[in-house]
């Protein structure tokens, strides 16, 4: 065994220029290795440890249950604990809006809430409030113990009843629950049960399942569908805590995606080491020839080569663990940088990891990583040890050729000649007389080329300002913002408010009088239903003439021109109401209801077309029609969004202009900007582009340790070659283009596999993630820079390397490459 270590230390020693590029290469594997289940498992820590932080904690909620239902399910042997809550109606308040809510002792603990101070309210006149709503309501020096004023509305018969007005006892104060505006105040049960008739009040019934112990978040969902089913409660009003349950469980979907990561990284650094070693190889047969003939056997053969891997590997890995060590906590918190926005999930995590609350560093990871690194690197020399164990002594003694597999062969073939010779010739003999190590070259690079370029077309769809563009028509938006079932403001009921429609020609003039603005286009709305629809209003979006073509080529199915259009009767079906209303279909009648001020009156239209068309454009309106058809099913002011457009993206005047051209309408009337919706998608997709190249760019450079290798090898093989044809009269300047063009071979055949087939499958990955809507992904973009980038780093590489090994070449003289025999 000892004669075993020192061939092996000798041969590391010998052979320290391939080493070290096996060294990198499993050095950077180590890395990914390390940083993909640390950064990952880091990442899911944080968002999970935000979640339970802030996150309610009941696994689903059943929405508008009875008290009988509630009754029976409180018993049921499969809930482990439950809560409740009932919506009571609203605070009266012109700035905000704030929820009067019932919620019991275990509904308050399962959406995690907290009391800063006092109690949960029991008699009719005890509320509950937060400092948030104290300041809406101006009466911020309040304290528990105090009584205060509140007008409100209460939820009767569907709707909300007229304004009234009660004094409360403040019971307890909770932390401020802003969110847009967004406020909430609680009520004891018994003021919920006086207001409401015992026959309209319809709970949230929170709940935990039992079973908690199966920890897989697809068993707890079934589970939850499973009482649901039990007791006829629908599937619409079924919400499951999604957020809560990955967190908290399993979520085989999360660990299969950090599986197959883990593959690609061992998949990369199993075919660059084999290529490596294989590669090499040649060059050692009659080395192993020779200890084979002074009795090494079989087993030892192998040893060796499993030796001199295990101990570069004894190297690497720490190195690659110590690297990523302190790579991970900074690659965890740059990704969190990249979040434009400031939002509750990104502020927690942010927090927790400032505060050293989540433990970024585990023993397993450390231990898994090292045993799929040595792994890696034995399957990786699995084909290099059978190959020498199974040569013999005399073959690989003889063995002149520079080619492994050639050896292998009884007759040998001629190889090619020319009556005239030239650099280019000189390296097409060469590249031709080793075929299977050029080949394994590329193909070994070529498969990381074409993983690159499929997720960069993905990437490159992902355009902030398409999906921006998708999300809002124009620079800017002015809509009206419905509500129905108020009774203290019947104003803002859709049918009310087209009888005196702030969305006039009145305004538009106004607005195109704003210096930037370039055009206003309107766009109406008429409300609808139908049976098919069942309980639910549909709306018919009106689409002015200006926007003619943009409707008829949106059409996917069917044909129908904008002229058509006009009449009234006939409409286009948005591809996404297909997913509520699968059954409908071109040629089907639709029994319309129309409801405005002058009562409700039927109309028979036909979908006559399917298409697809973004958000921006039908502003969730799926059944569209021309402007002048739609206005015919109205006498009053249909306009419901104008869609502005400017000369710049965003200007902040403009912007304050258009908030108090709708101030004295704000309740009706709300603006939106292109910009808050381009920073919203630009915040996301580039922290997902920053953690995608991030990786690739590691293992891009776990492959091209596969090209270095091979003009390194190439080189070595054939010093004496280089050195004789130099004698005859080859210059240095020659040598170079000779090398240049042996690299540029493998980096064309490493671009037209991974370019040229990666920009092919990238396509139907595009279809497919457009059709499932991923980052609202509209248009096909070929990543141009990605094949830029790719092709330009190839070149710059093999270039350089090219002047690297023509300057190490001439370092030795012609006479000692001449005498080469090894």
């Amino acid at each position: 065994m000892n004669i075993i270590v020192r061939i092996v230390k000798e041969n590391l020693r010998y052979h320290k220029s391939k080493n070290i590029l096996i060294g990198i290469a499993v050095f950077l594997t180590t890395i990914l290795l390390f940083l993909v289940p640390s950064v990952g498992k880091n990442m899911i820590d944080g968002q999970h440890a935000a979640i339970n932080e802030v996150y309610p904690n009941w696994h689903a909620l059943f929405r508008d249950v009875d008290a009988k239902t509630i009754d029976r399910l409180s018993s049921f042997h499969n809930i482990a604990s439950s809560g409740l809550r009932s919506d009571a109606g609203y605070i009266v308040n012109k700035n905000s809006q704030i929820a009067l809510i019932y919620m019991d002792n275990k509904g308050f603990s399962l959406s995690r809430l907290k009391l800063l101070e006092g109690k949960l309210p029991e008699k009719e006149n005890e509320i509950v409030i937060s400092s948030g709503v104290l300041e809406e309501l101006e009466q911020a020096d309040k304290k528990v113990g105090d009584r205060i004023i509140i007008p409100y509305q209460i939820l009767r018969d569907g709707s909300l009843d007229f304004r009234e007005e009660k004094e409360f006892v403040i019971t307890g104060i909770t932390e401020s629950d802003s969110s847009a505006k967004k406020y909430t105040a609680y009520v004891s049960k018994k003021f919920l049960e006086n207001e409401i008739p015992e026959n309209q009040i319809l709970y949230y019934f929170l709940f935990q399942v039992n079973g908690t112990k199966k920890s897989i978040t697809d068993d707890l969902e079934k589970d939850i569908n499973r009482i649901a089913k039990i007791f006829s409660i629908p599937e619409k009003n079924i919400l499951i805590n999604k957020d809560y349950l990955m967190a908290n469980y399993i979520d085989p979907s999360i660990l299969s995606g950090i599986l197959g990561i883990l593959a690609i990284i061992i998949i990369a650094g199993i075919i660059t080491i084999y290529s490596i070693y294989y590669i090499g190889m040649t060059e050692r047969i009659q080395e192993f020839g020779k200890l084979k003939a002074i009795g090494a056997t079989r087993f030892q053969m192998k040893q060796i080569v499993l030796g001199e891997g295990l101990g570069i590997a004894l190297v690497a890995v720490p190195i690659g663990l110590i690297m990523g060590t302190i790579i991970s906590k900074r690659a965890l918190l740059a990704f969190l940088s990249l979040y434009k926005n400031e939002n509750l999930m990104a502020a927690t995590m942010k927090k927790l990891f400032d505060e050293n609350q989540i433990t970024l560093y585990h023993w397993w990871i450390y231990l898994l990583t090292i045993i799929i690194a040595v792994l890696t690197v034995c399957i990786s020399l699995a084909k290099p040890m059978k190959i020498v164990s199974k040569l013999s002594e005399t073959d690989a003694i003889r063995y002149q050729s520079d080619d492994l597999e050639r050896h292998k062969k009884k007759k040998q073939r001629n190889k090619k000649s020319f009556s005239n010779i030239s650099v280019l010739k000189l390296s097409y003999i060469f590249l031709i007389g080793s075929k299977k190590n050029s080949m394994i070259t590329i193909l070994s690079m070529g498969m990381t080329g074409i993983l690159l370029m499929v997720i960069a077309t993905v990437l490159s769809c992902a355009n902030p300002i398409e999906s921006a563009n998708n999300s809002i028509l124009g620079q800017y938006q002015i809509q009206i913002n419905a509500e129905t079932g108020n009774k203290e403001h019947p104003e803002r009921e859709w049918d009310n408010i087209i009888k005196n429609n702030p969305l006039n020609e009145s305004l538009r003039k106004k607005i195109e009088a704003i210096d930037g603005v370039t055009a206003v286009a309107g766009f109406g709305f008429v409300k609808v239903s139908a049976e098919i629809f069942e309980d639910n209003t549909e709306g018919i979006c009106g689409i002015p003439e200006e926007y003619a073509k943009e409707l008829e080529k949106g059409i996917i199915e069917g044909n129908v021109t904008f002229e058509e259009l006009k009449s009234g009767d006939k409409v286009i079906l948005d591809k996404n109401l297909l997913h509520w209303y699968p059954t409908l279909s071109i040629g089907d009648m639709i029994d319309l209801t129309m409801n405005d001020s002058d009562g409700s009156h039927k109309k028979a239209v036909k979908i006559v077309a399917i298409g697809d068309y973004p958000l921006g454009f039908t502003n969730y309106n799926y059944l569209l029609m021309a402007d002048e058809g739609a206005k015919k099913l109205s006498t009053y002011n249909i306009n419901e969004v104008y869609h502005i457009f400017a000369k710049q993206k965003y200007n902040r005047d403009t912007e304050q202009a258009l908030k108090e051209l709708i101030d004295d309408n704000s309740n009706i009337l709300e603006l939106q900007t292109w910009k808050a919706s381009y920073d919203e998608w630009a915040s996301a997709i580039t922290m997902v582009s920053g953690v995608c190249y991030l990786f690739f760019c590691i293992l891009g450079a776990i492959c091209v340790m596969n090209i270095i290798n091979t003009m390194i090898h190439n080189v070595h093989v054939r010093k004496k070659e280089i050195g004789m044809m130099q004698a005859l009269g080859m210059t240095d300047r020659q040598l170079l283009i000779m090398l240049q063009q042996e690299g540029l071979f493998y980096t064309i055949g490493t671009l037209l596999l991974s370019i040229g087939l990666g920009s092919i499958l990238g396509y139907p990955i595009f279809l497919w993630s457009k059709y499932n809507g991923i980052f609202s992904i509209s248009r096909y973009h070929y990543p141009t820079s990605a094949a830029i980038i790719i092709s330009v780093v190839l070149i710059l590489i093999q270039f350089v390397l090219a002047l690297i090994l023509g300057k190490s070449v001439r370092k030795e003289s012609l006479i000692d490459r001449i005498r080469f025999s090894e």
